[in-house]
Protein backbone atom coordinates (compact mmCIF):
# COMPACT_ATOMS: atom_id res chain seq x y z
CA UNK A 1 0.00 0.00 0.00
CA UNK A 2 1.38 3.46 -0.88
CA UNK A 3 -0.41 6.47 -0.51
CA UNK A 4 1.58 9.37 -2.35
CA UNK A 5 1.74 13.08 -2.20
CA UNK A 6 0.11 13.01 -5.71
CA UNK A 7 -2.30 10.78 -4.36
CA UNK A 8 -3.46 13.55 -1.28
CA UNK A 9 -3.30 16.54 -3.71
CA UNK A 10 -5.68 14.92 -5.95
CA UNK A 11 -7.79 14.24 -2.98
CA UNK A 12 -7.69 17.78 -1.47
CA UNK A 13 -8.17 19.42 -5.63
CA UNK A 14 -10.18 17.10 -6.95
CA UNK A 15 -12.56 14.78 -4.25
CA UNK A 16 -11.75 12.21 -5.63
CA UNK A 17 -8.60 9.83 -6.26
CA UNK A 18 -7.66 6.41 -8.04
CA UNK A 19 -5.38 4.28 -5.91
CA UNK A 20 -4.45 1.03 -8.17
CA UNK A 21 -4.22 -3.11 -7.12
CA UNK A 22 -4.64 -1.66 -3.51
CA UNK A 23 -6.89 -4.51 -2.97
CA UNK A 24 -5.84 -6.86 -5.06
CA UNK A 25 -5.92 -9.67 -2.85
CA UNK A 26 -8.58 -8.67 -1.46
CA UNK A 27 -11.14 -9.30 -4.48
CA UNK A 28 -12.03 -12.89 -4.31
CA UNK A 29 -12.50 -12.63 -0.30
CA UNK A 30 -15.08 -10.03 -0.76
CA UNK A 31 -16.69 -10.79 -3.88
CA UNK A 32 -17.45 -14.35 -1.96
CA UNK A 33 -18.51 -13.18 0.98
CA UNK A 34 -21.19 -10.44 -0.42
CA UNK A 35 -22.27 -13.06 -2.57
CA UNK A 36 -22.93 -15.42 0.78
CA UNK A 37 -24.80 -12.38 2.74
CA UNK A 38 -26.86 -11.76 -0.40
CA UNK A 39 -27.97 -15.30 -0.76
CA UNK A 40 -29.03 -15.68 3.07
CA UNK A 41 -31.01 -11.92 2.93
CA UNK A 42 -33.04 -13.60 0.15
CA UNK A 43 -33.83 -16.95 1.42
CA UNK A 44 -36.93 -17.03 3.12
CA UNK A 45 -37.16 -16.84 6.75
CA UNK A 46 -33.82 -15.05 6.94
CA UNK A 47 -33.56 -13.42 10.29
CA UNK A 48 -30.81 -11.06 11.06
CA UNK A 49 -27.88 -12.62 13.25
CA UNK A 50 -24.41 -10.47 13.45
CA UNK A 51 -22.48 -8.27 15.12
CA UNK A 52 -24.67 -5.73 14.87
CA UNK A 53 -24.37 -2.38 16.90
CA UNK A 54 -25.44 0.98 15.42
CA UNK A 55 -26.38 -0.37 12.00
CA UNK A 56 -29.17 -1.53 10.69
CA UNK A 57 -30.57 -5.90 9.16
CA UNK A 58 -28.83 -5.91 5.45
CA UNK A 59 -31.32 -4.09 3.55
CA UNK A 60 -31.57 -5.07 -0.70
CA UNK A 61 -32.77 -2.63 -3.37
CA UNK A 62 -33.36 -4.35 -6.13
CA UNK A 63 -33.71 -1.14 -8.29
CA UNK A 64 -30.85 1.23 -8.06
CA UNK A 65 -29.84 2.87 -11.04
CA UNK A 66 -29.93 -0.19 -12.71
CA UNK A 67 -28.67 -2.85 -10.65
CA UNK A 68 -28.93 -3.77 -6.79
CA UNK A 69 -28.06 -2.18 -3.31
CA UNK A 70 -27.45 -3.73 -0.60
CA UNK A 71 -26.67 -2.21 2.65
CA UNK A 72 -25.27 -3.03 5.97
CA UNK A 73 -23.78 -6.71 4.75
CA UNK A 74 -20.68 -6.33 7.13
CA UNK A 75 -21.45 -7.68 10.45
CA UNK A 76 -23.03 -11.24 8.73
CA UNK A 77 -19.88 -12.15 7.30
CA UNK A 78 -16.18 -12.98 9.38
CA UNK A 79 -14.75 -11.97 5.96
CA UNK A 80 -15.67 -8.19 6.66
CA UNK A 81 -14.57 -7.88 9.98
CA UNK A 82 -10.72 -9.33 8.58
CA UNK A 83 -10.93 -6.63 5.75
CA UNK A 84 -11.78 -4.33 8.22
CA UNK A 85 -8.90 -4.59 10.41
CA UNK A 86 -6.19 -6.65 8.24
CA UNK A 87 -6.64 -4.78 4.86
CA UNK A 88 -5.14 -1.21 4.54
CA UNK A 89 -8.64 0.17 4.01
CA UNK A 90 -8.17 2.58 7.11
CA UNK A 91 -4.96 3.49 6.63
CA UNK A 92 -5.12 4.42 3.29
CA UNK A 93 -8.36 6.50 4.26
CA UNK A 94 -6.75 8.05 6.39
CA UNK A 95 -3.38 8.88 4.93
CA UNK A 96 -5.66 10.18 1.83
CA UNK A 97 -7.71 12.10 3.83
CA UNK A 98 -4.62 13.49 5.76
CA UNK A 99 -6.43 12.38 9.24
CA UNK A 100 -4.88 11.20 12.80
CA UNK A 101 -7.16 8.05 12.61
CA UNK A 102 -10.12 6.73 10.76
CA UNK A 103 -13.26 5.36 12.19
CA UNK A 104 -15.14 2.88 10.33
CA UNK A 105 -18.87 3.49 9.91
CA UNK A 106 -21.15 1.46 7.09
CA UNK A 107 -21.15 -0.43 3.96
CA UNK A 108 -22.73 -0.49 0.68
CA UNK A 109 -22.61 -3.05 -2.08
CA UNK A 110 -23.56 -2.24 -5.48
CA UNK A 111 -24.27 -4.98 -8.41
CA UNK A 112 -24.66 -4.06 -11.85
CA UNK A 113 -25.47 -7.68 -13.79
CA UNK A 114 -28.01 -6.70 -16.76
CA UNK A 115 -27.36 -4.68 -20.07
CA UNK A 116 -28.76 -0.98 -20.57
CA UNK A 117 -29.19 2.08 -22.58
CA UNK A 118 -30.22 4.19 -20.31
CA UNK A 119 -30.08 2.64 -16.77
CA UNK A 120 -27.62 4.04 -14.22
CA UNK A 121 -26.83 5.92 -11.48
CA UNK A 122 -28.24 9.65 -11.34
CA UNK A 123 -25.91 12.40 -10.47
CA UNK A 124 -25.93 12.80 -6.42
CA UNK A 125 -23.70 13.86 -3.36
CA UNK A 126 -23.58 11.76 -0.45
CA UNK A 127 -23.10 13.43 2.49
CA UNK A 128 -26.84 15.35 2.12
CA UNK A 129 -28.07 12.37 3.96
CA UNK A 130 -24.93 12.10 6.58
CA UNK A 131 -25.48 12.84 10.00
CA UNK A 132 -21.83 14.04 10.42
CA UNK A 133 -20.46 16.78 9.87
CA UNK A 134 -16.44 17.31 8.71
CA UNK A 135 -13.84 17.70 6.24
CA UNK A 136 -12.42 14.54 6.80
CA UNK A 137 -15.12 12.08 6.06
CA UNK A 138 -14.52 9.37 2.99
CA UNK A 139 -16.35 6.92 0.63
CA UNK A 140 -13.82 3.98 -0.08
CA UNK A 141 -14.98 2.17 -2.89
CA UNK A 142 -13.42 -0.99 -4.60
CA UNK A 143 -14.11 -2.20 -7.90
CA UNK A 144 -14.20 -6.18 -7.70
CA UNK A 145 -14.92 -6.57 -10.75
CA UNK A 146 -13.14 -4.83 -13.84
CA UNK A 147 -15.11 -1.72 -14.90
CA UNK A 148 -14.28 -0.21 -17.98
CA UNK A 149 -16.65 2.46 -20.07
CA UNK A 150 -19.28 0.06 -20.80
CA UNK A 151 -19.52 -1.53 -17.13
CA UNK A 152 -21.14 1.38 -15.75
CA UNK A 153 -18.34 3.73 -14.45
CA UNK A 154 -18.65 5.72 -11.49
CA UNK A 155 -18.10 9.64 -12.70
CA UNK A 156 -17.67 12.43 -10.64
CA UNK A 157 -17.78 16.35 -10.89
CA UNK A 158 -13.85 17.51 -10.07
CA UNK A 159 -13.65 19.62 -6.99
CA UNK A 160 -17.64 19.75 -6.56
CA UNK A 161 -17.14 18.80 -2.77
CA UNK A 162 -15.70 22.51 -2.62
CA UNK A 163 -18.13 24.71 -1.65
CA UNK A 164 -21.51 24.35 -1.13
CA UNK A 165 -22.56 20.56 -0.72
CA UNK A 166 -26.08 20.17 1.39
CA UNK A 167 -29.01 19.99 -1.20
CA UNK A 168 -32.39 18.77 -0.32
CA UNK A 169 -32.27 14.90 -1.34
CA UNK A 170 -35.42 13.36 -2.88
CA UNK A 171 -34.51 10.86 -0.24
CA UNK A 172 -36.01 13.26 2.37
CA UNK A 173 -39.87 12.76 3.59
CA UNK A 174 -41.50 15.87 1.73
CA UNK A 175 -43.47 16.77 4.81
CA UNK A 176 -40.28 17.35 7.32
CA UNK A 177 -38.72 21.18 7.74
CA UNK A 178 -35.96 22.32 5.61
CA UNK A 179 -32.97 23.53 7.47
CA UNK A 180 -31.67 26.86 5.70
CA UNK A 181 -28.61 25.22 4.95
CA UNK A 182 -30.42 22.54 1.98
CA UNK A 183 -30.58 24.19 -1.09
CA UNK A 184 -32.25 23.30 -3.93
CA UNK A 185 -31.57 19.70 -5.77
CA UNK A 186 -32.14 21.48 -9.23
CA UNK A 187 -28.78 23.33 -8.46
CA UNK A 188 -26.60 19.99 -7.72
CA UNK A 189 -28.23 18.68 -10.79
CA UNK A 190 -27.50 21.90 -12.59
CA UNK A 191 -23.63 21.67 -11.38
CA UNK A 192 -23.12 18.18 -13.03
CA UNK A 193 -24.58 19.90 -16.32
CA UNK A 194 -22.83 22.98 -16.45
CA UNK A 195 -20.86 23.70 -19.83
CA UNK A 196 -17.77 24.07 -17.78
CA UNK A 197 -18.14 21.21 -15.63
CA UNK A 198 -14.89 18.37 -15.49
CA UNK A 199 -16.35 15.46 -15.24
CA UNK A 200 -14.17 12.25 -15.08
CA UNK A 201 -15.46 8.25 -15.62
CA UNK A 202 -13.36 6.54 -13.77
CA UNK A 203 -12.08 2.74 -15.76
CA UNK A 204 -10.31 0.54 -13.07
CA UNK A 205 -8.92 -2.84 -12.52
CA UNK A 206 -10.44 -5.38 -9.78
CA UNK A 207 -9.12 -4.51 -6.50
CA UNK A 208 -8.33 -0.65 -7.78
CA UNK A 209 -10.26 2.05 -5.03
CA UNK A 210 -11.63 5.08 -5.40
CA UNK A 211 -11.22 7.61 -2.23
CA UNK A 212 -13.94 10.50 -2.85
CA UNK A 213 -15.31 12.90 -0.60
CA UNK A 214 -18.67 12.27 0.33
CA UNK A 215 -19.82 16.12 -1.01
CA UNK A 216 -18.40 15.41 -4.51
CA UNK A 217 -21.01 14.77 -7.03
CA UNK A 218 -21.51 11.64 -8.91
CA UNK A 219 -23.32 8.99 -10.67
CA UNK A 220 -22.47 6.17 -13.29
CA UNK A 221 -22.74 5.25 -16.52
CA UNK A 222 -25.82 2.71 -18.07
CA UNK A 223 -23.61 -1.10 -18.18
CA UNK A 224 -24.13 -1.64 -21.99
CA UNK A 225 -21.96 -4.86 -21.73
CA UNK A 226 -23.71 -8.31 -22.47
CA UNK A 227 -21.97 -10.46 -20.01
CA UNK A 228 -20.99 -10.18 -16.78
CA UNK A 229 -21.28 -8.09 -13.73
CA UNK A 230 -19.74 -4.84 -11.89
CA UNK A 231 -19.49 -5.65 -8.16
CA UNK A 232 -18.24 -2.70 -6.08
CA UNK A 233 -18.18 -2.95 -2.30
CA UNK A 234 -18.30 0.69 -0.35
CA UNK A 235 -17.31 1.54 2.43
CA UNK A 236 -17.62 4.93 4.91
CA UNK A 237 -15.24 6.61 6.83
CA UNK A 238 -14.76 9.17 10.06
CA UNK A 239 -11.61 11.32 10.31
CA UNK A 240 -10.38 13.20 13.26
CA UNK A 241 -12.36 16.43 12.73
CA UNK A 242 -16.06 14.56 12.59
CA UNK A 243 -18.99 15.22 14.99
CA UNK A 244 -22.37 14.23 15.09
CA UNK A 245 -24.83 16.94 14.19
CA UNK A 246 -27.86 15.80 13.21
CA UNK A 247 -30.61 17.87 11.45
CA UNK A 248 -34.20 17.48 10.88
CA UNK A 249 -33.52 16.13 7.96
CA UNK A 250 -30.67 13.25 8.76
CA UNK A 251 -31.79 11.98 11.90
CA UNK A 252 -34.95 10.00 11.07
CA UNK A 253 -32.66 8.55 8.21
CA UNK A 254 -30.43 7.16 11.36
CA UNK A 255 -33.04 6.97 14.08
CA UNK A 256 -30.99 4.09 15.53
CA UNK A 257 -28.29 6.07 16.11
CA UNK A 258 -29.95 9.21 17.04
CA UNK A 259 -32.03 7.48 19.95
CA UNK A 260 -28.37 5.73 20.61
CA UNK A 261 -27.43 7.13 24.53
CA UNK A 262 -23.62 7.35 23.72
CA UNK A 263 -24.26 9.60 20.68
CA UNK A 264 -23.50 13.24 22.21
CA UNK A 265 -24.45 15.95 19.51
CA UNK A 266 -21.20 18.07 19.03
CA UNK A 267 -19.20 15.31 20.02
CA UNK A 268 -17.29 12.71 18.39
CA UNK A 269 -18.39 9.64 17.29
CA UNK A 270 -18.32 6.78 20.45
CA UNK A 271 -15.61 4.44 20.02
CA UNK A 272 -17.90 1.79 21.11
CA UNK A 273 -19.85 2.32 18.06
CA UNK A 274 -17.31 3.44 15.69
CA UNK A 275 -14.08 1.94 16.12
CA UNK A 276 -10.71 3.38 15.26
CA UNK A 277 -9.16 1.01 13.00
CA UNK A 278 -6.32 3.02 12.35
CA UNK A 279 -3.89 3.64 13.92
CA UNK A 280 -3.60 -0.20 14.91
CA UNK A 281 -2.50 0.75 18.62
CA UNK A 282 -5.48 -0.78 20.37
CA UNK A 283 -5.14 -4.32 18.15
CA UNK A 284 -0.88 -4.71 18.42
Amino acid sequence: MTVTADHVSAYARDGAVLIERAFADWVAPLARAIDAVLTRARAPGFVATGRVTHQNAPRIEQEFGGGLMALNLVPFAETFADWQWRSPAAEIVARVMQSRCARYWIDATFLKDRASATDATPWHNDVCTWPFWGEKMAILWIALTDVDMDNAPLRTVLGSHIGHSRYDSPFFPPDLPRPAVYRPWQELLDRAAAPDARVRAWTMRAGDCLVVHPAVIHSSLPRRAAAGRRLAFSTRWLGDDVIWAPDALTAPLTKSLTDHPLMTRGGPPPDALFPVVWPRAAAA
